[in-house]
């Protein structure tokens, strides 16, 4: 892939970089672009940004990535050793030379900021509040799960992330990109077509650091909120073996959080009334805030109830019977959350999420996890269009709001999560 220019502009307070770039074979080139607000210094580090960006895109296709400026010569070893990892990794990615005009060999001058990725989530809430007192700017992105066309969305989240930093007295800094729209294998419309979750195993840790590499003049370092715990680390898009090595010498990437986990990160900010009146953990690009039916809105709100702040959390649209959670069926990389869920039910005394997180992990037969299954299984089929318009004709009555649990065991005869 070629590199055919880069260029920056200011406007009205808002400041634009786009890529232009264009794959091997191909007649016409695309453009990547990144639209930044709140900005208190230009933005530099471009190509290195640009590289970040597109190179495990070029890994899957096996072509060199060129460039027509210079590069940090810390960038050039490190990407080196970046796509080593995740070479090793994963047997469709294959490295390939980065090619450049020339190394920068100015020393670098770390800037004095440091900023946390934040989305107002559990594992970016954990590392604010470990970090606050050296933190000086918050980075909210748009384009990576929140949509460039769900308006109504972006406007709620920024507007929630801007009381954040203006509570906690940091600068808040906005992105939005189409990043994920042309570099996502699974999106993208050049080259190879991937089956699978490009996003979240392989490109998701590039394309942060892609951002927080053209903001090299405002911070030093670059603190990224672990997904997994060190017991759970797995290859993974960001994780600690990997996240480092996207510094250029002006940033350090800091991966941050893996010596708890989830459910100990929940605890950490149920104790933040600032947290739990801003948290924001759904990942469908939905409306609200928080959805209250997705997985990861029903198992943080079962986290929420064990730690006893269940009823502080309103950001929530909605009660929810545990019963909701007996038909979930969890992907394989979200079950290590189940377990750990079921280690504190059973130390807090929990029974009734003891029970929600067996019917999870399939250790006890429920009647809703089966209907769920065959759900499933019927979907795009005709009986499963036929059960699906029975289901709406005979829809039941709302599911009464439900008690938080309180100690020792059941909260009445309808147990609650919300």
């Amino acid at each position: 892939m070629e590199i055919i220019d880069i260029s920056t502009s200011v406007c009205d307070e808002v400041a634009t970089v786009r890529v232009c770039a264009r794959p091997r074979g191909a007649m016409e080139c695309f453009e990547l672009w990144y639209r930044f607000e709140g900005l208190d210094q230009p933005l530099d580090g471009v190509n290195e940004a640009a590289a970040a960006a597109l190179v495990v895109p070029c890994m899957v296709e096996g072509e060199p990535l060129s460039m027509p400026g210079r590069v940090s010569p810390v960038f050039l070893a490190n990407i080196a050793k970046a796509q080593s990892v995740l070479a090793g990794w994963y047997d469709d990615l294959h490295p390939v030379e980065v090619r450049c005009s020339g190394q920068d060999d100015a020393p670098p001058r770390p800037a004095d900021g440091v900023i946390c990725c934040f989305s107002a989530g559990v594992d970016s809430w954990y590392s604010l509040l470990k970090h606050e007192p050296r933190v000086t700017h918050l980075l909210f992105v748009r384009g990576f799960d929140i949509g460039l066309d769900n308006d109504v969305l972006w406007q709620a989240t920024r507007d929630n992330a801007a009381t954040v930093a203006r509570r906690l007295g940091k600068r808040l800094i906005t992105c939005e990109t189409n990043l994920r729209d042309v570099c996502d294998k699974r999106r993208g419309g050049w080259g190879k077509t991937f089956v699978g979750d490009f996003w979240g195993e392989r490109l998701h840790g590039a394309a942060i650091a892609s951002v927080a590499l053209l903001l090299r003049r405002t911070i030093g370092e670059l603190i990224v909120p672990a997904t997994h715990s060190y017991a759970q680390v797995k290859p993974w898009g960001s994780s600690p073996q990997l996240d480092p090595l996207w510094s250029d010498g002006y940033l350090e990437i800091t991966h941050d959080g893996c010596e708890v986990d989830r459910v100990a990160k929940v605890r950490r900010l149920a104790a933040s009334d600032i947290a739990l009146a801003t948290l924001r953990v759904c990942y469908g690009d939905t409306p609200d805030i928080n959805c209250g039916r997705c997985e990861k809105c029903l198992r943080t709100l079962m986290a929420l109830r064990l730690c006893g702040a269940v009823g502080r959390a309103k950001t929530f649209p909605r009660a929810v019977a545990l019963s909701e959670i007996h038909a979930l069926i969890v992907p394989p990389h979200v079950r290590h959350h189940y377990v750990a869920l079921q280690e504190e039910a059973r130390r807090v005394g929990d029974s009734e999420v003891v029970e929600a997180t067996e019917i999870v992990l399939r250790e006890r037969l429920s009647a809703a996890q089966t209907a769920a299954r065959l759900r499933r299984a019927l979907r795009g089929t005709v009986l499963g269009k036929i059960v699906r318009r029975a289901k709406r004709a005979w829809a039941a009555a709302a599911i009464p709001p439900l008690e938080p649990h309180r100690d020792g065991g059941a909260g009445g005869t309808t147990p609650s999560i919300g």
